[in-house]
């Protein structure tokens, strides 16, 4: 019993895949050690490196053998002792205060409702429209869930390929798992890339699906992050600044909470510092057409009479200031009159309203 306790005590220490087993603890260190750097300290520690598929599997297995070890061995000891049950403890594929929620069975849910003859049948509207709600929630939840998976699984790629530089056969191996993650990125925030007839990628963003992630404080921090750490391809992320655009200076901001001055949805303030920096960034910059769509979303919103959500928050202000004062920078030649006529649109609708 000692020798298993101090073994179980061990197993820590004995980790196959310390870059996984310990992410956050290494991502701490990683961003503390950068800032010293930054402000003239000590450089960046050692950090571990992702192992490959090969390894992951291997400590898979071992993990998946000493649960079976463990339960088993509880198991045992139920029995020998005669006691009324056995309660799961912890369980690092399961939520702490799921452990003891049972888990539902398809087939008994359906008997359930054949027996009690369809009375659970939604009538109202309402309870109709509840539902429909409901259903989109939980697609948003599912999306930006795989959205995540495929955010942790590129920055991990993106390590493991900076460490093997120097060999090329094992960087071509990955690029077909950085291409599949990279399209189920593209699919939590509705992007699609196509080749038209020329040959040509042509990037479209479903209005509705990025819409429906970004309702979500989560969705927004997930945009930000992909977007602040270079893990949303810049092509990707400037088709899909308008509609972004659009969608958050389309709503009325939240009421203060605590004396705030600022009032901003959860997540919404890093996802326009995310968006501002993708627009002032000038290697690789943001192309004239894709500035002019978001002038032209910024236009519609003050055109309805909505351009209080936008000046009434500091943050959807910068945003707002850093499109015009590039536009004047990127929209030259064929395009300085079609940008000139826009932001004259524009402020004409902001000394009308401005006026009121």
């Amino acid at each position: 019993d000692i020798c298993y306790i101090v073994h179980s005590m061990l197993r820590p220490l004995q980790s196959l895949d310390r870059y996984n087993d310990d992410y956050y603890h290494w991502s701490f260190v990683d961003r503390k050690s950068r800032n010293m750097l930054m402000l003239g300290g000590m450089g960046p520690k050692a950090i571990p490196n992702p192992v490959w598929k090969e390894v992951k599997v291997l400590a898979k297995e071992r993990e998946t053998k000493y649960r079976e070890a463990v339960e088993s061995r509880a198991k045992d000891w139920a029995e020998e002792k005669k006691s009324l049950g056995r309660t799961v403890k912890t369980n690092v594929n399961r939520p702490k205060a799921l452990l003891t929620t049972p888990v539902m069975n398809k087939e008994k849910v359906a008997d359930a409702q054949a027996n009690t003859g369809g009375e659970s049948k939604v009538e109202s509207d309402y309870e109709i429209e509840q539902q429909r709600n409901r259903v989109q929630m939980w697609k948003a939840r599912v999306a930006i869930d795989k959205g995540y998976t495929a955010f942790l699984s590129l920055a991990e790629l993106r390590r493991l390929i900076q460490s093997n530089s120097g060999a090329p056969q094992l960087v071509n191996d990955l690029m077909s798992d950085v291409k599949s993650n990279v399209d189920l990125m593209h699919a939590s925030f509705g992007i699609s890339v196509k080749m038209d007839s020329d040959g040509n990628r042509k990037t479209e963003v479903d209005k509705n699906r990025l819409g429906s992630t970004l309702s979500l404080p989560k969705g927004r921090e997930l945009c930000a992050r992909a977007i602040e750490g270079g893990i949303l391809p810049h092509q990707s992320a400037c088709e899909m600044l308008p509609l972004a655009l659009f969608n958050i200076f389309s709503r009325s901001l939240p009421p203060p909470r605590d004396g705030a001055a600022q009032p901003t949805a959860d997540g919404e303030e890093r996802l326009l510092r995310a968006l501002t920096g993708l627009v002032l960034t000038i290697q690789p910059s943001v192309e004239p057409t894709v500035l002019c769509r978001s002038l032209d979303m910024t236009i519609s919103i003050g055109s309805a009479g909505n351009l209080s959500h936008i000046t009434g928050s500091r943050v959807r202000m910068e945003l707002l200031h850093s499109i015009l004062s590039r536009g004047k920078v990127v929209c030259n030649d064929a395009f300085s009159d079609v940008w000139a006529e826009k932001e004259k649109t524009f402020m004409q609708i902001l000394s009308k309203q401005g006026g009121k």
